[in-house]
């Protein structure tokens, strides 16, 4: 009798067992972090995408695109398969680019105005005149003839010129080495001056006028970001 109801005990007790397991909860196994996945490849889609914060180990401490503006709005546009999608934008010009755009576009507006030795404007300019003026209307002061004028800002090598540095020149038949003219750099090989052999302002270019470039002394750039006043 003991035996029966013993044996009958342990029936019990297996079929409560096995009921319990088979009424669990499967666990959801989470898929593995794959080297794809952590630079941002969806391997389902192809697609690059920004893993949740969650997923990526230390992801605190990934260093964040320098030149790049990761956009913190999320919309459904922008989500596939449950990945974040980029969505960067440039960087804005910088401060020295566009001052040197101003300087540009200031000195083409004085396109064809007349050279005259002395003249500082509005109508007529000399070389050192013309480059003060438009200086002058960026914010940046500089001084008024042109050897002093090439004593101000950072020295810059030809091979070096950026848009908006000035350009010195020694144009004496027996060269000395003097600066005795200035021009403004616009890339590209081209430069504007106020030029008394052209008798006004105009634009030419080093490769196609050999004789500026071999009276080339050296440049120097008075644009920056952090200043607006070039002093000797």
């Amino acid at each position: 009798m003991k035996k029966n109801t013993l044996a009958n005990l342990l029936l019990l007790t297996s079929v409560a067992f096995f009921t319990a397991c088979s009424n669990k909860t499967p666990e959801v196994v989470k898929p593995k972090l794959t080297a794809l996945n952590i630079i941002g490849i969806d391997v389902s889609t192809g697609l690059k995408c920004t893993p949740s914060i969650d997923d990526l180990p230390l992801a605190r401490t990934y260093p964040v695109l320098e030149n790049t503006i990761i956009s913190s709005v999320v919309t459904p546009e922008r989500q596939v398969r449950g990945c974040v999608i980029d969505i960067r934008q440039p960087r804005r010009q910088s401060a020295n680019t566009n001052i040197a755009n101003n300087v540009e576009w200031s000195a083409k507006e004085l396109l064809g105005r007349k050279y005259v030795w002395g003249a500082t404007g509005p109508r007529t300019y000399d070389c050192s005149g013309f480059t003060q003026k438009i200086y002058r209307d960026a914010g940046i002061r500089i001084p008024r003839v042109s050897r002093d004028q090439a004593k101000v800002g950072q020295y810059v090598s030809y091979n070096n010129l950026r848009k908006g540095d000035m350009v010195f020149f020694d144009t004496k038949k027996h060269r000395s080495g003097k600066v005795t003219h200035v021009g403004i750099y616009l890339g590209n090989g081209n430069f504007i001056h106020a030029s008394s052999g052209a008798k006004k302002i105009v634009i030419f270019n080093f490769n196609e006028k050999s004789y500026y470039k071999k009276r080339f002394l050296w440049g120097r750039r008075v644009i920056h970001s952090t200043t607006r006043l070039a002093s000797l």
